[in-house]
């Protein structure tokens, strides 16, 4: 497996045999959910349209447990290593599966989320916690317990950023995931992170059987905390790993800039979750309509669902590589001095949208 093209032909095994695992295990999932009548799940806030199966999001936890131990025996891989990191990871989506079928707070769930993810940044040295910033905004070394701090900050803001994702819109999330872990196989390939490469075409095998027409899934919580927890991770291995990073000798970035490249690289998720907290907070007496995602204002214009998930991750992914782009040029307070000012006028221009849909609604 040492040429480039073994590696391709192995990635492309990977993800074939992911499809029809996922595709093998969803059918004696719905079956499950038939013969106990669980096809309606009391948390009414997951129920869709047209009563797809909740919950399925275990499914991606479970394919990627079984690819896991199957990979086992390959040397170019660590899943022993990573043991801690994909035991959590079915932790979390079991706490989103028990979420989809009964109703519970947000603080009970992400009171849990929180204690899981700091027992595996505290005991597990494999996922290392943000310690050195490396000149972001001034900020070098930091002690353990800051560093500990924000990177399980890190974990709770984008796992709830990527839950907005999956509210109300098909296949949102799914386009946006399989952006995301494409965007990062070359990144890995690099550096040789081969193991997290391989979740990578797990889950993207995951993701394409779901985003077939015939088969529209509801991944429910379950799949969000999920695909959110490996966000996350691969958003803090990416800074974490940065001073030993090939990549960046490749493309000689400035240490300092990583942090924000890597906050652009899910700043559509981020934007959405900012303007609801604003909106929240200006809107005390919780009076306002709730269709205020940025996807929701897309739909309400009478774009598609599936038009929607595209122009927001090519939104995103837009962002993205124009502050990789602009990076050589500015030091870090200056390239997220830019990054506000895009993320500004975009939230400048969806309410513009907004405001619109609502005025021919009245009209």
């Amino acid at each position: 497996m040492s040429s480039e093209f073994s590696f391709q032909i192995y990635y492309l095994g990977l993800l074939i045999g992911s499809i029809f695992l996922f595709r093998f295990l969803f059918r004696k999932y719905f079956k499950f959910l038939k013969k106990y009548n669980l096809t309606k799940p009391t948390n009414i806030s997951v129920v869709q349209k047209n009563n797809r199966p909740s919950g399925v999001g275990v499914i991606f936890a479970v394919v990627l447990m079984i690819s896991a131990l199957v990979l086992e025996n390959l040397d170019f891989v660590e899943f022993s290593n990573f043991s801690p990191v994909l035991g959590t990871a079915i932790l979390i989506a079991i706490l989103g599966f028990y979420n989809d079928f009964i109703d519970s707070s947000k603080f009970s769930k992400f009171s849990i989320l929180t204690f899981l993810i700091l027992m595996l940044l505290y005991a597990n040295s494999t996922i290392p916690i943000i310690q050195n910033l490396n000149g972001f905004l001034g900020i070098n070394n930091i002690g353990f317990l800051q560093g500990l701090i924000l990177t399980t900050l890190c974990y709770i803001i984008i796992i709830n950023s990527i839950i907005n994702l999956s509210n109300g819109i098909d296949g949102y999330l799914a386009v946006f995931s399989v952006f995301f872990f494409i965007s990062f196989l070359y990144n890995f390939d690099v550096n040789q992170f081969y193991t997290l490469n391989s979740v990578s075409v797990i889950i993207i095998g995951c993701f394409i059987y779901s985003l077939s027409k015939q088969k529209k899934l509801d991944i429910g919580n379950a799949g969000s905390l999920f695909i959110g927890f490996w966000i996350s991770t691969y958003f803090i291995v990416y800074i974490s790993s940065a001073t030993t990073s090939r990549l960046v000798e490749v493309y000689s970035i400035n240490l300092e800039n990583i942090p924000i490249i890597a906050i652009s690289m899910i700043s559509i998720p981020l934007l959405d979750s900012l303007r609801l907290l604003l909106l929240k907070i200006l809107n005390k007496n919780s009076s306002f309509d709730n269709r205020i995602n940025l996807h929701q204002i897309l739909l309400d214009s009478g774009i598609t669902h599936f038009k929607t998930s595209l122009i927001l991750t090519f939104i995103n992914w837009f962002i993205c590589i124009s502050i990789f782009l602009m990076e050589p040029n500015f030091n870090s307070k200056e390239l997220t001095f830019i990054f506000l000012i895009i993320g500004l006028c975009c939230l400048v221009f969806f309410e513009y949208l907004n405001r619109k849909n609502l005025s021919s609604q009245s009209g």
